[in-house]
Parts: C-alpha cells; sequence; structure tokens
C-alpha cells in the first residue's frame, strides 16, 4: 500500500486519514498545533467550562448525502451524538425580531404569514434554493457522460453561477426586511448578500431549511478525536505540535515531507500527499510558484463566554442561535456595518444552555458570540491595545445583550476573545480566516480540485477545497479518499 502523509489534522485531513487508513493505507498526519480538528475543537477554562470554537450548527448531518456516506463508512453516527435545536435562527434588528422556525414548511408557513404581500417570491425562492441544492449535489456525483451533457443536464446552474444573493431576492421579494431576514446567517459563510453566490446560499440554506440544523454534543472535539482514533486504531501516525517546513519533489512528483517538532528536523518518506492547508501554503513549501488570482474569504470573531448560572433557568426558553443588528433595517444597513468599528457590528449570540450541549455542568452555561471580521486592524496594534481591544468588543457585545437578557453582564464567571489574529495563530491560514477562498459569486462555481495540477501525487482537503464549514470539509475529505482509491 502507497503511504501517505497529511499535512494538517482539520476535518477534511481527519476524514482522508481515517478513511484510507481504514481501507489500509499507511497514514502518518502532521499536525502544527497541540491538539486535532482545526475549527473543529474545543478548549477548556476553570469552572468546569468546555468552550466551542467552531461549531454553533452544522447542516443535514443525517441526510446530506456528501455527510452521510463518510459518517457511514466510519461509524460516526453510533459513537458521536448530535443534537438539534428547536429553530433555526432568531434575528433581533431594528422595529421587528422574526424566529425562523426548523423546517421548511413551518419557514416558509411563518414567513408568508408576516410578508403575505411577498408569499408568491417566497414560494418561487424555497423552490429555486432546493432545486439548485440538488443540482449542486447531482454535479458533485454526475459521471462523466453527465458532465459533457452539462449545458443540458444543470442548465439553472449556468444560469445563476454568476449571480449574487441580492441579484435574485431582488428579482423576487419586494420586502427589504424579508431579505435582510433571508440572509440573517449570512455569517456562517461570507460577508454581505450583494457578493455572496447564489449557488452557494442554495446549498446551504435548503439542507438546514430541510433537514435542520445539529450540534455535537460535547463539542466539535468529539467528532475531531474520534476521527483521529481511527487513524491511530488502524496503524496511522498522528504527531501534534508537529509542523510541516519543506515539501522535497522530483519533476512532478512529490517524494517526502520534512517536519519540525521541539526544534528538531524529521523527514518522513511519501508516495502521496495529502495537504489541508491552503494551496499557497502548499506550494510554498514545494517551492513552486502560485499563481491562484482568487480572494481569501473573512475573517471571524467570537467572544467565548461561561456563565455562573444555566441561562435557560434565568430567562427562560430562548433562540439558540440569536443575531443581533442594532439599528439595522435592509440589506444595505447590515452591509454598512461592516465598514464600522467591531464594536458596532452584528453579530451572533449563541446560548447552548438551550440544547443539550453537554459543555458544562447543568447549574451552569456557555455561549459565544461571533460575528464576521477582518485581520488588518489587529495586526498594527500593540500588545495593550490589543489586550484593551479585546475587552472593549467585550463590553460592547454585552452591552447590547443586557438590554434582551438583564442582568447577564453580571452573570459572566469566565470570559476570553479569539480574533482573526487567534485564528491565524492557531491555525496558521492566510489573512486569519476559516473559510478558504471568499464565496463570491464572482468565484465560487468551479470544479473543486482535489488534485494538485502542479504536482501529480500531492491531494487537497479542507476548506479551500469547496468552502468552509464543517460539511464542505468532511466531504472534501471524502472526495479526496475517492479520487485516491480510484487512482491506486
Amino acid at each position: 500500500m502507497q503511504k501517505i502523509v497529511i499535512i494538517g489534522g482539520g476535518l477534511g485531513g481527519l476524514t482522508a486519514g481515517a478513511l484510507l487508513s481504514k481501507k489500509g493505507y499507511p497514514v502518518v498526519l502532521l499536525e502544527q498545533h497541540n491538539i486535532v480538528g482545526g475549527s473543529a475543537t474545543t478548549f477548556r477554562r476553570k469552572g468546569g467550562f468546555t468552550l466551542e470554537v467552531g461549531l454553533h450548527e452544522m447542516d443535514a448531518v443525517h441526510d446530506n448525502q456528501s455527510t452521510k456516506e463518510p459518517f457511514d463508512m466510519l461509524g460516526v453516527y453510533e459513537n458521536i451524538e448530535f443534537v438539534r435545536p428547536d429553530e433555526f435562527f432568531r434575528v433581533t434588528a431594528e422595529g421587528f425580531d422574526f424566529t425562523m422556525p426548523d423546517r421548511r414548511e413551518k419557514a416558509l408557513s411563518a414567513l408568508k404569514e408576516r410578508y403575505p404581500e411577498d408569499a408568491s417570491g417566497l414560494d418561487r425562492y424555497f423552490n429555486l434554493i432546493d432545486n439548485l441544492a440538488s443540482d449542486i449535489e447531482r454535479v458533485q456525483h454526475a459521471r462523466w457522460w453527465e458532465l459533457m451533457l452539462f449545458p443540458l443536464l444543470f442548465s439553472n446552474l449556468l444560469k445563476y453561477q454568476k449571480l449574487s444573493v441580492l441579484d435574485v431576492l431582488d428579482e423576487l421579494l419586494e420586502n427589504e426586511e424579508l431579505k435582510l431576514i433571508l440572509n440573517a446567517n449570512i455569517g456562517y459563510y461570507h460577508t454581505a448578500p450583494d457578493t455572496f453566490s447564489i449557488l452557494y446560499h442554495s446549498f446551504a440554506q435548503s439542507h438546514y431549511y430541510r433537514y435542520g440544523g445539529w450540534y455535537i454534543k460535547g463539542g466539535s472535539q468529539k467528532l475531531s478525536d474520534y476521527l483521529a482514533s481511527i487513524i491511530r486504531e488502524n496503524n496511522g501516525t498522528i504527531h501534534t505540535g508537529s509542523e510541516a517546513v519543506s515539501i522535497a519533489t522530483e519533476g512532478k512528483t512529490a517524494t517526502s515531507v520534512t517536519w519540525k517538532k521541539r526544534g528538531k528536523d524529521n523527514l518522513e518518506k511519501a508516495d502521496i500527499i495529502i495537504s489541508n492547508i491552503s494551496p499557497a501554503q502548499t506550494c510554498a513549501l514545494a517551492d513552486l510558484a502560485y499563481q491562484e488570482t482568487k480572494k481569501t474569504a473573512s475573517s471571524l470573531l467570537s467572544v467565548y463566554l461561561g456563565f455562573s448560572k444555566n441561562l435557560k433557568s434565568v430567562y427562560g426558553k430562548q433562540a439558540y442561535s440569536r443575531f443581533f443588528f442594532p439599528g439595522v433595517k435592509t440589506v444595505d444597513d447590515y452591509k454598512a456595518l461592516l465598514e464600522k468599528d467591531i464594536t458596532e457590528r452584528g453579530f451572533v449570540f449563541v446560548d447552548y444552555s438551550q440544547i443539550d450541549a453537554g459543555l458544562c455542568s447543568p447549574d451552569k452555561s456557555v455561549a459565544s458570540i461571533c460575528t464576521t471580521d477582518f485581520i488588518a486592524p489587529y495586526l498594527e496594534m500593540t500588545e495593550d491595545e490589543y489586550k484593551q481591544k479585546k475587552q472593549d468588543i467585550t463590553n460592547a457585545y454585552l452591552k447590547v445583550l443586557e438590554e434582551h437578557y438583564p442582568g447577564i453582564s453580571d452573570l459572566v464567571e469566565i470570559s476570553e476573545v479569539g480574533t482573526p489574529r487567534s485564528i491565524q495563530r492557531y491555525l496558521r491560514t492566510p489573512e486569519g480566516t476559516a473559510y478558504g477562498f471568499a464565496p463570491s459569486a464572482e468565484q465560487f462555481f468551479r470544479k473543486p480540485q482535489v488534485q494538485s495540477p502542479l504536482l501529480n501525487n500531492v491531494f487537497f482537503t479542507g476548506a479551500w477545497v469547496i468552502g468552509g464549514g464543517f460539511s464542505p470539509a468532511v466531504n472534501s475529505g471524502n472526495m479526496c479518499y475517492k479520487a485516491i482509491v480510484k487512482g491506486r
């Protein structure tokens, strides 16, 4: 069997490694952090708090074929418990408050009741995103002859490939408030609806509406650790705290990876290399020119909170994910927020006490605040300025929450801020992104690049293959596995 070296232990690399090791391939995985998982990790703090780094909801866990197939093969459902929130999300903005129900028909009914003048447009919108999502699923598994007939079989994808979400909503709907609601959770994917690909939006949102969002009980580290355990159980090796520093090549073939741990260089020969880092970083390791022109996606800021009491017991039943957009009435208002200081931006408040999250004792609770952010401002700060900025951000967001959860600031037992600078530090991603290439209308629709065009035995997994998020990462790992096994 060919020896496989994986650079990076994010969900994509872990999924590919678990599938390949189970197939009998000798696998060596190198992870520069001291734990595996990438964005799918948790960390612990005093008081018994387990804090979730990346996951709020994972779409269609049991129904998305691209996720279900590898999860079935790896026994994930028998070893990992998934918890489903009671609603999709709640959005609180200027002059309105709306809870988006879980399930497609309930959501459509609630939206029609609130916006009856846009009822026919809503029907067209939901039908469109479902149809586009189905076409994207089909094209991912299409046979060669189906791809030859692409213009005939997938005409909808060609029609909408260059359109943004706002392009489509402006055609279908009149109410500006409604357009904002339908994009309330855009921060999970991109920055603003006027540049976000309608294809990516359709695929993600349709899955949430049809099959729900799910949380990994105990935290996303459970899934990462489980996938790592499969690699180890099948005689694979995982080196944490181990950073790849170069890839040796002979012609168009990669031959080995040099990696460093505790200051010592090590060499790992490889028949196949899987890179879970960006293509640009991979090329740099191999001393190859990189000419990709696609733009990198935005980053995120998170405030991690541990509370001395269970928030659900204090404030009653609330939404699990609640978006706050102060002063925002329209999509244009939302976009304007991105130009403001981070302390004035809208955010999502994820209250893990509303589900059986398993992140702390029942008498306490954890939550996170998350918003779109960019790394540039943080790179110019001194350490004192950086520390103060994080405190200012926490204070500003808690002030907003106080209006809706009176006294919540007094319940905060621990708080910690993760900025784009933090993501770059722990994940080593370009510009501190968690999403790979920006899923804009002008650059999203492309064939996922699983195999390197420069090195014939180098493959890719992770956010740079399809897009950001847990499901695309798992899917990329499965696609990589299939490509390697097929080419054996």
